[in-house]
């Protein structure tokens, strides 16, 4: 099978770009005109309450599901089969297959992922301390989500999508998620966006936020420019949501 050649990404054009991005279910909305950018080399933050629409976005943006209407174009070519390969996306509740272990399915992967690094998945296993002899089965909630963070990051795909990966993580698994996603950038140069209510915790971490709440886009902002203004990436989530 051939594949047509990829566009090369323009310095200027956004890694990720939602246009008037809208969704619905029969009669029921979940998402209404969305538009918001995230550039090359950014870490994003999707953030807002519980049912705001953030994990149905990220499987558009994914290319799983189409939108309604509206478009999301990654560097430049829309979302869909054609930029599956550039998107590594951790699905909110996502599960391994328990019977296979850690070492077992980091085998696997690298036969399904033709973009699978090697080396890169041996260096974070031993960054976020998976046990490859271990059944995933048996793993804590914790254990489970760095070696999914493991699986999206071991490619060498340029946007990653994560979707609440610190829901039921404790406190060091939290940390050394935060520590591998921050290496990773800084190594690759590669586009993040997170979507979280960990919002005092991953404020750091980011580089721009997204607000979103009833499917509506309640603030786009730049951490730096907020922190230029004596504000806060929690101050902007209250006044969003509160």
């Amino acid at each position: 099978m051939t594949h047509a050649a990829r566009a090369i990404p323009q310095p200027d054009e956004a890694a990720i770009a939602c246009h008037q991005v809208t969704f619905h279910i029969g009669n029921k909305q979940i998402l209404n005109e969305v538009d918001f950018a995230v550039q090359q080399g950014e870490i994003a933050g999707l953030l807002g309450p519980n049912g705001a629409g953030k994990s149905t976005l990220l499987r558009i943006i994914a290319g799983i599901s189409p939108p309604s209407s509206g478009q999301v174009s990654l560097f430049g070519e829309p979302a869909g089969v054609n930029t599956l390969a550039d998107t590594a996306f951790l699905p909110d509740r996502g599960k391994l297959p328990g019977w296979l272990t850690c070492g077992e399915w980091m085998a696997f992967a690298e036969r399904i992922y033709p973009d699978w690094d090697h080396d890169r998945a041996h260096t974070l296993s031993d960054q976020l301390e998976i046990r490859s002899g271990a059944r995933i089965a048996a793993l804590s909630r914790g254990e489970e989500a760095r070696l999914q963070l493991l699986t999206c990051l071991a490619r060498k795909a340029r946007i990653v999508l994560l979707d609440e990966p610190f829901a039921g993580v404790d406190l060091i698994s939290r940390q050394r998620i935060v520590n591998s996603v921050i290496r990773e950038l800084a190594e690759s140069h590669r586009s993040f966006l997170i979507a979280t209510h960990d919002v005092v915790e991953m404020e750091n971490l980011f580089d721009r936020v997204v607000l979103v709440g009833q499917g509506r886009i309640r603030g786009n902002h730049l951490v730096e420019t907020l922190r230029a203004q004596s504000s806060s990436v929690e101050a902007c989530y209250r006044e969003a949501f509160e």
